[in-house]
């Protein structure tokens, strides 16, 4: 499929920009549902339109390409993202066990955290990453949609940009300052910076805008609004109801008319002026004048301007925090949804991190488009869509391309944890220092390879004065390829490639739980109980034994997050029919029920995602890594 040439005139210029002029469509496997009958193998425009909202697992820019190819070009009505800001940290998600916190923590029984993603880029990768996604996301928007871009003083500029090119200049319609913390300690040297950025593009000059309003500062309500209805007691002002010229009105009360002054008229029909004057809604000044009441509840309020700050951001103790570093207010997505959509119109978020934009769209009446790369991130979307009211089109999961970064993340920082590796964001290829050696940690999903070897050799000749050694970590190696570099080793006198395989070190982190589940069927009623759960993972990131766990730990059920149940599996996919989502993290999920089968011969399965985003999915015929 071809796509559309950019605007604008370049105005930013980095190393490898390259616009997208062909996409492609990558195939969507379909993964879990909810209050959805026969969902669609394939997501499509045609089936969308009546059918479930969509959340997709894997790198947007595929997604992008594959809602393009399915028919989505020209029907999304808002797109609403909040990107990396290439802030040069690693966003985290604190993680506990679930119990009593005082004596979870008093015992030192915290997971910490866990890797949600990674926001260090050198600029040109940055800019090359989002100037096309904001291509695609340009072909995605109808002629009347809006794109709202979120950002901050980093790489706003370069943002702005890069949208003047793709969208056109004159389609730019607000730069908004959100105010996102109440106060700042300020710097050493310039002001406290207590704002973010959202850019606000149109589609066409003819965009989609529900004019939004917020009440009345008090000062004007005193010095505007400052008369008492004797009826009502309702607060009114006096306004005037006349327009062009200038010149005293008459009023011929016999007559039942109104003259307005040579070179007015009135805004108003005679007939409703009559009515108004029998209502008492037209007051006569002094000088004979007439104005019209105008009560405070017949007025919306100030319009919205592009500077917010009557929106606070999420702290931990506010009701809807749910724990993730990144996470927006609901309040500021219902401003931005209410104005640039309409009821079932279809909002996009290709960064949904939280989920907020799926679930204010969801209590808004809107359809949904959501996507994450990150799969913590599409846990928490699903798990906090689930505690809404019933959703009105249930929802689709889908994984793109079959792409997984938070495993490979997720297992990079428990190395790097483990073994006490010195992080540097400034290098490009390497990961670390440790003891005075480079550090390069090869992809922990797969054994090391002749390969991945060669590439660190390929990043040492481009090196000439690099004099240090490599500290290599993998899981799993061919006893060739060890034997291979024990032999170069000897012969260099620097660059040596020392190999450490993390599995044959203890570290079992990558084990699937070990889960006991017991399924007593009696007619069509099936009780499901949940014997026992352990997680090498959580014990690796504990750094705890699985004894002296067994003996502080009283309840297996403080590692379980929630419990997903289908009662009717077939194996393709899993269909949520059930699910027990404890309301507070000091809660247990119960670890037993009862539900009923469609039929005798259905089969039952159980979903436990555990407190570090594990799944395991277990029937009554055994155990699978989801």
């Amino acid at each position: 499929m071809k796509i559309k040439p950019v605007k604008g005139r370049p105005m930013l210029h980095w190393v490898g920009k390259r616009p997208i002029d062909t996409v492609s469509n990558y195939p969507a496997q379909l993964i879990d549902t909810y209050n959805v009958e026969n969902p669609e193998k394939e997501p499509t425009y045609d089936k969308f339109k009546n059918g479930p909202n969509l959340l997709f697992h894997g790198d947007n820019k595929e997604i992008l390409s594959t809602l393009l190819v399915q028919g989505f070009r020209g029907k999304i009505d808002l797109i609403y993202i909040d990107p990396p800001f290439a802030s040069g940290a690693d966003y985290v998600r604190e993680v506990a066990l679930r119990g009593e916190r005082e004596k979870l923590d008093a015992e030192g029984h915290s997971i910490s955290e866990q890797m949600q993603y990674t926001d260090i880029w050198a600029n040109d990768t940055y800019l090359q990453f989002m100037y096309e996604r904001l291509i695609l996301m340009r072909e995605l928007l109808a002629d009347n949609g809006s794109i709202y871009v979120h950002c901050d003083q980093r790489m706003n500029s370069y943002l702005r940009l890069a949208m003047d090119e793709i969208f056109g200049r004159s389609f730019f319609v607000n730069e908004i300052i959100w105010k996102k913390i109440r106060s700042s300690k300020g710097q050493a040297n310039g002001f406290g910076n207590v704002h973010d950025t959202i850019y606000f593009f149109s589609k066409n000059a003819d965009y989609l805008h529900n004019k939004q309003y917020t009440s009345h500062d008090p000062k004007l309500l005193d010095s505007h609004y400052n008369l008492i209805d004797e009826k009502t007691g309702q607060r009114y002002q006096l306004a005037d109801f006349t327009q062009k010229g200038a010149g005293k009105p008459r009023y011929f009360g016999d007559k039942g008319l109104m003259v307005p002054p040579p070179g007015k008229h009135w805004i108003w029909s005679q007939e409703r002026i009559n009515e108004a004057l029998e209502k008492g809604l037209i007051v006569f000044t002094q000088s004979g004048k007439p104005r019209v009441k105008r009560f405070l509840d017949e007025s919306k309020g100030k319009p919205v301007e592009d500077i917010w700050i009557d929106i606070f951001p999420i702290n931990s103790q506010a009701n809807e925090s749910i724990g993730y570093p990144t996470q927006k207010p609901e309040k500021l997505l219902e401003r931005i949804i209410e104005a640039s959509s309409n009821e079932n119109s279809i909002v996009l978020d290709c960064f949904v991190g939280s989920g907020t934009t799926a679930a204010v769209a969801e209590k808004l009446g809107r359809r949904w488009i959501a996507a994450d790369i990150n799969k913590g991130a599409i846990q928490t979307t699903i798990k906090r869509l689930q505690t809404l009211p019933e959703t009105q089109h249930g929802i689709v999961h889908y994984r793109v391309n079959n792409y997984d970064a938070s495993t490979h993340l997720e297992r990079k920082d428990i190395v790097i944890k483990k073994y006490g590796v010195q992080s540097n964001r400034q290098e490009a290829f390497f990961d670390g220092t440790l003891d005075g050696t480079l550090v390069k940690i090869i992809d922990l999903t797969k054994p090391l390879t002749p390969l991945d070897i060669q590439t660190i050799k390929d990043e040492l000749e481009n090196r000439p004065e690099e004099s240090r050694n490599i500290t290599v970590f993998c899981y799993g190696i061919n006893s060739s390829i060890q034997a291979e570099l024990k032999e170069e080793n000897r012969r260099r006198a620097i660059n040596k490639i020392f190999v450490r395989d993390i599995g044959s070190e203890g570290i079992t982190t990558f084990e699937p739980a070990e889960v006991d589940v017991k399924f007593e069927k009696e007619g069509l009623n099936v009780t499901i109980t949940i014997t026992d759960y352990i997680s090498p993972t959580i014990l690796a990131r504990m750094d705890i034994d699985r004894t002296i766990f067994d003996e502080q730990i009283d309840d297996f059920r403080a590692q379980i997050d929630c419990v997903l149940i289908d009662t009717d599996y077939t194996g393709e996919h899993f269909t949520i029919t059930e699910s027990d989502l404890p309301e507070k993290k000091t809660d247990f999920v119960d670890g037993k029920y009862t539900v009923s089968l469609p039929r005798p011969d259905a089969r039952v399965a159980v979903k436990i995602i555990d407190m570090l985003g594990e799944e395991t999915v277990v029937t009554d015929v055994g155990t699978m890594k989801s």
